[in-house]
């Protein structure tokens, strides 16, 4: 059985035009993608990784190393 790959992502909303879409990205592979709903933009988030991986098949040692399977430090910070 093949493992899982486990990614760190960041979701962001950004105002689009007169709406709100989320925004999923992964730092490690540059991989981005968008959707009108936190759950349509993680489907649309999986779907475009799956096929960059499908294109780029080497890059699965990316996320594979086990500095990458430690969870992604995310703050924010007001000044």
């Amino acid at each position: 059985m093949e493992e899982k790959l486990g990614v760190n992502i960041t979701i962001r909303e950004e105002k689009m035009e007169d709406k709100t879409v989320f925004i999923v990205n992964n730092e490690d592979t540059g991989i981005a993608d968008f959707g009108d709903t936190l759950e349509e933009a993680t489907e649309n988030f999986k779907k475009a990784l799956e096929l960059y991986l499908d294109t780029y098949p080497e890059k699965k040692e990316l996320l594979t190393k086990e500095e990458s399977k430690r969870p992604l430090m995310v703050s924010r910070i007001f000044l």
